[in-house]
C-alpha cells in the first residue's frame, strides 16, 4: 500500500508558531483533510448529517450547502464523481481507499446500486462519507480516536464503512446517547436515541478514565456498599468511602446529558446543534491537555467550544457561513477569542483579492456560491435556494419599532449578487423580483461602481417611510476593501431602517469551571 506524501504546510506551521492550535476553515472538509500532514491530530469528535432524510428548512444555500443542512441526499453526477475518485485511489493503493471500495462496492451488490429511492439516498450518503473518513484515520495520530455520532438511519452501515477502514479491532463502543422528549409515534417505538461510534487507530489509544468519572446514584451506593460487604474488606468503611467519593464510569449508555433545548442558554437555533457536556466527555477520555481536536463538520461549534473549555487545540471545518458565524461569536462571548486575531478563518475572504478569486471561479463553482452566502449574510439575511429561487439570493424579516403604531413593525428585505457590471437590465430583472417577494427593499450587491443611467433606473422604483424618514426601495451595496478595514462603513454605503440582528449571547467561560448551559 501507498500512503500519500504530504509535505509540511501551513497546518504544521501554525502549530510551531502559536503553541496551542487554534483553526477554523470555511469550504469543503474533504479537501482540507487532503492538505492536512498524517498522524497529526489526537481526536476527531465530529458530528456530521445523519441522512435523516428530514429537511430542516434553515441553512439554506448552495447546493452542496443545501444537501447537508436538508439532511436529504441522491446518487447524482457529484456522488458518481466522489465513487469514482474512491475508486481511482484504490487502484492506485493508497491507504484506506481499498477498504473503503470494497465496502461501497459491496454496498452496491446487496442493492443492486440503486440510483433513486431511499436505498440511492443512502448510497450517496456513504460514498459521501467514505473518503472523509479515509482521511479522518490518516491524519488521526497512532494513539488517536474517533468518535463519530450519528442515528440508527445510517449507524449500522458507517459501523460497517468504520469497521474496514479502521479495522474491526479498533472499534470500543457503540455509545448511545438517550434523550428524553414527547413522542407518539403511530406504527413504532418513540425513537430517542443517537449512537456515537467510538474507533482508536491502534492498540494503545488515549483513554483517561478517572477523568470522566460521575457520581454515584443513590443506587449505586447500596451496590457499592453490598458489594463490599461480600468481600468484607479490613477496612470496610475507608474503601467504601474512597469507592463512593470517586465516581463511576459513564456506560456506553448516556442518560444523564440532556440536549440543547431550545429553552437552554446553550441554544444556537441550530437544527442540530448537541450538548456541550456530551463532548466534553468524550475530549476529556480521549485527550490530554495540549493535543488537537479535529471537527471535520463544524456545525455550530459545540466540540471547538468544548476543545477550548479543556485546553486543548481545535481545527473546525463547515461549509457554510452560517455555521461560522455563530462559532465566531461563541468563541467571542464564552473563550474572548477574535476571529483573524486569535485564530484564522481559512478559505473566508478577508481582502478584495480573496473576493475577486472566489468569484473568478465562476458562477457554478461553489467558491463563488461561498462568497454569495457571505455577501448576503453581511446585511443580516439568510441565502436563498441557488436553484429556482427567482434571482434571489437572501431574504429576511426585520422587527422595526414603528413610533406611529407604538410596536413593531416587519420590513422584508431581498438581495441578489452580481460578480460582473451592475446594468439597467438587471436592475429591472431585480425590481420585478422585489416586487414578487412582496419586499420592503431590494439590495443589489456587487464589487465595480455603478453608472449614473443605473442609478436613475434604482430610483425609480422610489422609497418607502418609516418613522417619518424616507428611505430608497432599491439600493446598491459596493463592496470594497473599505469594508474589510471597517465593516460598520456598510451603515455609509446603504440607507437602512433596520441592522442585522446579534447572534445568540454567551456566557464567558471561567477557566477550570464548567458553564451549566443546561438550565432551563
Amino acid at each position: 500500500m501507498v500512503t500519500a506524501i504530504r509535505p509540511k504546510n501551513d497546518f504544521v506551521k501554525e502549530r510551531e508558531n502559536s503553541g496551542r492550535t487554534r483553526q477554523l476553515y470555511f469550504g469543503d472538509n474533504l479537501g482540507i483533510l487532503r492538505q492536512m500532514p498524517s498522524n497529526y491530530v489526537a481526536l476527531c469528535c465530529t458530528d456530521p448529517p445523519f441522512n435523516s432524510g428530514r429537511n430542516y428548512n434553515i441553512f439554506l444555500g448552495a447546493m452542496a450547502q443545501e444537501t447537508a443542512f436538508k439532511d436529504i441526499w441522491q446518487y447524482d453526477d457529484t456522488a458518481m464523481e466522489t465513487r469514482a475518485d474512491v475508486a481511482n485511489r484504490a487502484a492506485d493503493q493508497e491507504d484506506g481507499y481499498i477498504a473503503a471500495e470494497r465496502y461501497l462496492s459491496g454496498f452496491d451488490v446487496m442493492f443492486d446500486s440503486p440510483t433513486s429511492g431511499k436505498d440511492a439516498s443512502l448510497r450517496a450518503y456513504l460514498t459521501f462519507m467514505a473518503p472523509r473518513i479515509v482521511e479522518i484515520q490518516r491524519v488521526l495520530k497512532e494513539d488517536g480516536s474517533f468518535y463519530l455520532h450519528c442515528d440508527p438511519n445510517a449507524s449500522h452501515y458507517l459501523k460497517g464503512l468504520c469497521d474496514v477502514v479502521f479495522g474491526r479491532k479498533q472499534f470500543r463502543n457503540e455509545i448511545v446517547w438517550c434523550y428524553g422528549s414527547p413522542g407518539k409515534p403511530k406504527r413504532h417505538f418513540p425513537r430517542k436515541h443517537d449512537v456515537i461510534l467510538f474507533y482508536a487507530k491502534d492498540e494503545n489509544n488515549i483513554f483517561n478514565p478517572k477523568d470522566v468519572l460521575v457520581p454515584h446514584t443513590r443506587i449505586d451506593r447500596r451496590t457499592v456498599q453490598e458489594g463490599w460487604r461480600r468481600e468484607k474488606p479490613k477496612s470496610f468503611d475507608d474503601a467504601l468511602e474512597a469507592e463512593l467519593l470517586q465516581g463511576k464510569m459513564p456506560f456506553d449508555w448516556e442518560k444523564d446529558i440532556a440536549p440543547a433545548y431550545k429553552s437552554s442558554r446553550e441554544y444556537l437555533g441550530y437544527p442540530t446543534q448537541k450538548p456541550r457536556a456530551l463532548y466534553e466527555r468524550f475530549i476529556k477520555a480521549s485527550s490530554n491537555e495540549g493535543d488537537i481536536v479535529l471537527d471535520p463538520f463544524g456545525g455550530c461549534g459545540t466540540t471547538i467550544d468544548a476543545a477550548e473549555t479543556l485546553k486543548r487545540g481545535w481545527i473546525g471545518i463547515d461549509l457554510t457561513v452560517l455555521a461560522l458565524e455563530p462559532i465566531q461569536e461563541r468563541m467571542f462571548k464564552r473563550h474572548h477569542l477574535n476571529a483573524f486575531t486569535d485564530y484564522p478563518i481559512k478559505g473566508y475572504p478577508v481582502n478584495m483579492e480573496e473576493v475577486r478569486a472566489m468569484l473568478a471561479q465562476g458562477e457554478n463553482s461553489q467558491r463563488y456560491k461561498d462568497f454569495e452566502q457571505w455577501a448576503v449574510t453581511r446585511l443580516g439575511l439568510k441565502p436563498t435556494r441557488y436553484v429556482g429561487d427567482g434571482g434571489i439570493d437572501g431574504i429576511g424579516t426585520r422587527l422595526a419599532w414603528n413610533a406611529d403604531k407604538l410596536k413593531e413593525t416587519e420590513l422584508k428585505s431581498v438581495a441578489e449578487v452580481k460578480s460582473g457590471q451592475i446594468s439597467v437590465g438587471v436592475v429591472r430583472a431585480f425590481r420585478t423580483s422585489l416586487r414578487d417577494a412582496e419586499a420592503t427593499i431590494g439590495i443589489l450587491i456587487g464589487i465595480n461602481p455603478i453608472s449614473a443611467g443605473v442609478k436613475q433606473e434604482m430610483q425609480k422604483e422610489g422609497t418607502y417611510t418609516h418613522n417619518g424618514q424616507e428611505y430608497p426601495r432599491l439600493q446598491y451595496w459596493q463592496i470594497t476593501d473599505r469594508y474589510f478595514e471597517n465593516p460598520a462603513s456598510i451603515a455609509l454605503d446603504l440607507k437602512l431602517a433596520w441592522k442585522p440582528e446579534p447572534i445568540n449571547q454567551f456566557e464567558a467561560h471561567v477557566a477550570d469551571t464548567q458553564q451549566d448551559f443546561l438550565d432551563k
